[in-house]
This record gives C-alpha cells, structure tokens and sequence, in this order.
C-alpha cells in the first residue's frame, strides 16, 4: 500500500468517525427534545389529576360541612323549641302568680 492511499483510508476513516459523532449529537439532542417533551406532558397530567383531586375533596368537604351544619341547624332547632315550651310554660305560672296576686291585692282592698 502506498502513502497516499494510506492516507486517503485514514481521511476516509476521519470523516466516518466525524459523521458518526454528528450522527450520535445529533441523536443526544433529539434524545434530550423527546425527554423533555415526555416530561412536561407527564407534570401536566400529574397536575391534572391533582386539580382533579382536589376538586373531588372540595366538594366532599363542603358536603360534610352542609351536613354538620344541618346537623348543628336541627339541634338549635331542638333547643330552641324547648326554650319556648319552657317560656311558655312558665308564661302560663307567671300569668297564674299574677292573676292570684291581683285578686289578692283586689280582695284586700
């Protein structure tokens, strides 16, 4: 083999391993586009779901706030009725004190 053709197989090789390193940057970016693509569609999903979640504990609190406070609604309900009944019967005692009272004073008189 000859000088030159010596040095036109190393040019040759020279400029496969050049192309193979273009060839392999070349792919390493796409890689590197394609990675980051996958990583933002996965965190949207994620944060998808996430507002989705939290939606569905939102509205499960609020039902169980509604019902808590239909709960609490019902026994004021409850107290207050039994204040009244109370009031009135001690309306009807007052009424009856008052009544004897007067006659009292009346007959007194």
């Amino acid at each position: 083999m000859e000088k030159t053709e010596i040095l036109e197989k190393i040019k040759e090789a020279e400029l496969k391993v050049e192309k193979d390193i273009n060839s392999a940057e070349e792919e390493k970016k796409n890689t590197i586009v394609e990675a980051k693509l996958k990583a933002r569609e996965i965190l949207e999903d994620a944060q998808k779901e996430a507002e989705k979640i939290k939606a569905e504990i939102i509205e499960k609190a609020k039902a169980e706030i509604e019902k808590e406070k239909e709960n609490i609604k019902r026994s004021k309900l409850k107290e207050i009725e039994a204040f009244e009944d109370k009031g009135k019967g001690n309306l009807m005692k007052a009424v009856d004190m008052l009544y004897n009272e007067f006659i009292g004073m009346v007959e007194h008189v």
